[in-house]
């Protein structure tokens, strides 16, 4: 299981894009970025997840799922966050909010 580092940037009020790294030389070395992944979270993006039938925090879980899943298709495996998640979510977490 990939081991990788989620950096986010400084978020946008409708998105924020997350640095993705891995470490090909161990985690003692530089960390290099694999990819990014753009979260988006306009009024429009929540109001498809509302007409779903999605509270707050099955909006939430939604992008958890999302992220992982997104960050899975693009490193083509399974892997394991080693830093970053929290600071990832509580943007996602804080701007998902205004709109419920």
């Amino acid at each position: 299981m990939k081991e990788i580092l989620l950096v986010p940037e400084a978020p946008f009020y409708n998105y924020v894009d997350i640095r993705v790294m891995d470490f090909p030389d161990g985690k003692e070395c530089e960390p290099r970025q694999r990819c990014k992944v753009r979260a988006e979270f306009a009024q429009f993006d929540v109001s498809q997840l509302e007409k779903r039938g999605m509270d707050y925090t099955a909006a939430i879980e939604y992008y958890e799922k999302w992220l992982y899943d997104v960050v899975k298709i693009n490193l083509a495996q399974d892997w394991q966050c080693i830093g970053g998640w929290e600071e990832v979510m509580d943007i996602i977490k804080e701007k998902v909010s205004l709109y419920y």
